[in-house]
């Protein structure tokens, strides 16, 4: 099975990857879900910044399935 999964989630100003959801399906409940597991289990990020402090930032990331 390949395709790419759009997700959107927010790092947190701890860095942390919260509110992981698909944007856009790959067709494949499989794909989507899995693509929301890995993100969701991904280490710290660095959060963003403005003026300096740290702040929530939205992220859109596509994730894509191929087998070679």
């Amino acid at each position: 099975v390949e395709g790419r999964v759009t997700l959107q989630f927010t790092i947190a100003k701890d860095g942390e990857v919260k509110d992981v959801k698909v944007a856009r399906s790959s067709g494949s409940k499989i794909l989507d879900d899995e693509a929301v597991r890995i993100v969701s289990m991904s280490p710290q990020w660095e959060p963003g910044k403005h003026k300096g402090e740290p702040v929530d930032v939205r992220f859109t990331f596509p994730v894509v399935f191929q087998v070679r």
